[in-house]
Formats: C-alpha cells, structure tokens, sequence
C-alpha cells in the first residue's frame, strides 16, 4: 500500500511542477495511452486501473497494467 500512494504522491508531484526528462517520458506514455482501448478520453482515466493518466505516466515507478508501458 505504501508504495503505491508513494507513486500516486510522484505522479502528482511532477505533474505539478515538471521537468524536461519526466515530460519527455510522460509524453511517450500518453500518446500509448491514447490509444489503449482502456483509456476514457473524457476524463483522462484507464478503466483497468482507474488511475488519471496524466499524473500516473508522470510517475517513474508506475507501470500499465497492460504492459504497455513500464517504470522509468
């Protein structure tokens, strides 16, 4: 449980205030993301996860549960 609120707490951390690397990667993981046939595009969310997209690819040790994607 800890290390999932920490990756939930890094995601919105560097979503808040971002850095060139983590943006770079967060870019490369959304536009898979938008794509994925789980990705609800009006709330920005994964149906298999739940998690909001836009902090969850922000997080180095977060990973899709898809396999699509994996930690930084």
């Amino acid at each position: 449980m800890a290390n999932i609120l920490k990756q939930i707490f890094d995601g919105w951390k560097n979503l808040a205030f971002p850095d060139d690397k983590t943006e770079e990667i967060a870019k490369a993981r959304i536009e898979i993301c938008i794509d994925c046939d789980y990705f609800v595009k009006t709330t920005k969310t994964c149906n298999q996860c739940g998690c909001y997209m836009p902090a969850k690819t922000r997080s180095s040790a977060s990973s899709c549960p898809k396999g699509y994607w994996g930690v930084m």
